[in-house]
This record gives C-alpha cells, sequence and structure tokens, in this order.
C-alpha cells in the first residue's frame, strides 16, 4: 500500500533520490536545505524504507560497464508452465539485476551483466541460462546507444531532474581499478543508514576512515565509474502500478530523433537502442511506468504517433522475478560458474 505522503516527505524524497552530497554529515546537509534539525530527517527516513515503504536503498548507483562489465538485455520463450521456474533460475544469477515475465511469445526478460573475472563471459553465461531455463529459444539484445536512464519516482516538488546526457554509445576501455578502489565499491554498494555520520560504519566495515572513502567516491563520480549517490525507490510504492516494455522498429537514420523523443516523456526510465534479434527487427526500447494501464497506453500512442507509427510491441509486465542493483567484484559469479560446471 502506497503512504500517504506530506510536502515534507515529498521533498524529502525528492532530495534523496536526486543525489546526497559526498560529506561526513550528508543528511545535515539536507536539512539545511529542507529548513529543519536533522534530527527530523533522521526520524523519518526508518519510516520510509522498508519493503512496505518507498526506499529501497541508498546507495552508490555504478556505471558497470564503465568499470569493464559486460551487459545485455535477455529475452527468451519458456513454456508457460515453465515460466516461474525458469524466472527463478535467471533471477538466481549474481549478474541478474531485473527479471521478469512479460506478455509476449518470448516471455522471459532480464538484464544480465558479467565481469572481466568471469571464465565465461556473456555468450556462454547467455547459453548456459538457456539450458538451465529450459528456453525454446534465446536472444541477446545488447546496447549500441543510451539515451536515457533517470529512474525518479520521487515527487515533482523535488529538486529538478538533471537535463538529459547526450546519446551515449557503447563505453571505449573499461577502467581498472586498484584494491583499494574495489573495496571502496563494496563499502559504497551498501544501504547508507539514518544517523548523523552514515559513512563512518561502511569504511568501518572495510577497514577504512571515512574520509578516504569520500575522496573515492567523490573520485567515482568525477570519472563515471559511478552514476550519483542516491536513494532507489519502490517504483510501485511511490504509484507506478502498470509497467511495459515498448520496442520498436526505427531505421538507424531516425533513431537518435526517436531516441530524443521518448527520452523527454517523465514516464519513460529506461531508453535505449539495441542490436534487432533474429526475426526480431525491433530496435529502440523504452520502459515506461504509470499510474494504470490506461495511462501507459495514452503514453505508448502519443510516443508511437511523434515516433510516425512504427511497427511496435508492448511487453507488459506479468510477474516480477528480481529488481535488484548487482554487487559489483564479489566472488558471487565464480560461485555460479563453479557450481554450474566450469
Amino acid at each position: 500500500m502506497m503512504q500517504r505522503l506530506n510536502q515534507f516527505d515529498r521533498r524529502l524524497l525528492g532530495m534523496l533520490e536526486g543525489g546526497l552530497a559526498l560529506v561526513r554529515e550528508p543528511y545535515a546537509h539536507i536539512a539545511a536545505q529542507l529548513g529543519c534539525p536533522q534530527q527530523k530527517v533522521l526520524d523519518r527516513i526508518p519510516s520510509l524504507r522498508g519493503d512496505d515503504g518507498l526506499i529501497r536503498r541508498i546507495t552508490g548507483i555504478f556505471h558497470a560497464a564503465g568499470l569493464g562489465y559486460t551487459q545485455s538485455l535477455v529475452a527468451m520463450k519458456i513454456a508457460p508452465d515453465q515460466l516461474d521456474a525458469a524466472g527463478a533460475k535467471a533471477a538466481g544469477h549474481p549478474g541478474v539485476s531485473h527479471c521478469y515475465g512479460r506478455d509476449d511469445q518470448f516471455n522471459l526478460w532480464f538484464t544480465l551483466a558479467v565481469s572481466p573475472r568471469s571464465a565465461l563471459g556473456l555468450d556462454t553465461t547467455v547459453e548456459l541460462l538457456c539450458e538451465l531455463c529450459k528456453g525454446r529459444a534465446t536472444m541477446t539484445l545488447p546496447a549500441t546507444r543510451q539515451y536515457k536512464l533517470n529512474v525518479r519516482f520521487a515527487a515533482p516538488t523535488g529538486p529538478a531532474a538533471a537535463p538529459l546526457a547526450p546519446a551515449r554509445s557503447s563505453p571505449g576501455r573499461p577502467a581498472e581499478p586498484t584494491a583499494q578502489q574495489i573495496i571502496a565499491i563494496h563499502a559504497l554498494q551498501e544501504d547508507l543508514p539514518a544517523r548523523g555520520d552514515p559513512f563512518a560504519p561502511l569504511a568501518d566495515s572495510v577497514g577504512l576512515d571515512p574520509d578516504t572513502l569520500l575522496v573515492h567516491a567523490a573520485d567515482f563520480l568525477t570519472a563515471g565509474w559511478m552514476r550519483r549517490y542516491a536513494a532507489i525507490l519502490h517504483h510501485r510504492a511511490a504509484g507506478a502500478k502498470a509497467n511495459v516494455l515498448v520496442a520498436w522498429c526505427v531505421d538507424e537514420q531516425s533513431a537518435d530523433r526517436a531516441g530524443r523523443i521518448c527520452a523527454a516523456d517523465p514516464s519513460v526510465s529506461h531508453c535505449y537502442l539495441r542490436t534487432a534479434g533474429q526475426d526480431w527487427a525491433y530496435n529502440l526500447y523504452a520502459m515506461i511506468h504509470a499510474p494504470g494501464r490506461a495511462e501507459a497506453q495514452r503514453t505508448i500512442g502519443q510516443l508511437s504517433a511523434a515516433l510516425g507509427e512504427p511497427e511496435r510491441a508492448q511487453l507488459w509486465t506479468l510477474k516480477e522475478y528480481t529488481k535488484r542493483r548487482i554487487r559489483l567484484f564479489t566472488d558471487a559469479e565464480c560461485k555460479w560458474e563453479t557450481r554450474h560446471g566450469t
């Protein structure tokens, strides 16, 4: 059930989702902007957390591809009576961040990332997952261009969203973080507690002092390894009850224009140009969130009209098998690969 929010809650959520200052007392910084004592912020955050709350985590949001990870959207055809079992199998891979059952002949969709340490690599991992999931067919659909990655569900009374970035092509040479940087990445992926000096226990957990951890965090932002340090919200609790992945078939010459049109819509959280699959010509993907199916359908119609009514596929979410931030540079991937025979 969606929590009832007052004006203070909406402003607080907007600031948390927009990004925290990388300072020893980030909640004091937010309280100053809100014009209230820090304790009011610290008292309110716990009630906005949890399975029934709006805040999933307050954490570093990293750019995995920039750190050497190989990523792709993957789609599989699964027998309907095997879909739940297949969803659980796919979600069991530590590099699967999102996994959904969708209303299509390709009915299992997930995003997969494999690290530069992987013994299998992306393609072999997909083949193994297809075997484990008893997939009848599979498509690997890597992104070639990113038009939008801006998952924001807080009320518009919060700070304005950052302007849309220009289209981003596939990254060049990935970074090679040092051992201490990897330790800092581990700490910055933990959930930030609601206390006066919240980075202190995170730093202590990996044997760093808080100031050193914050220096690393600032460096990660500058380098583009970390997109932002912010709250991640439960989209359904925030009012986005209907969720649909729409794929259009656009030609290469008009792809950037089409991507900018989709990215400009506030209902769209993700927008990518991807390679087409065999017997699957769709290449422009947008994830749309709306209060209900009718509102989502109106957005689809408006965007399709603006794009010139290209052929499209509407992939409605039927079931969520996992939605999480993947943990970077842990041993979970190695354990999964060893367990499955490599």
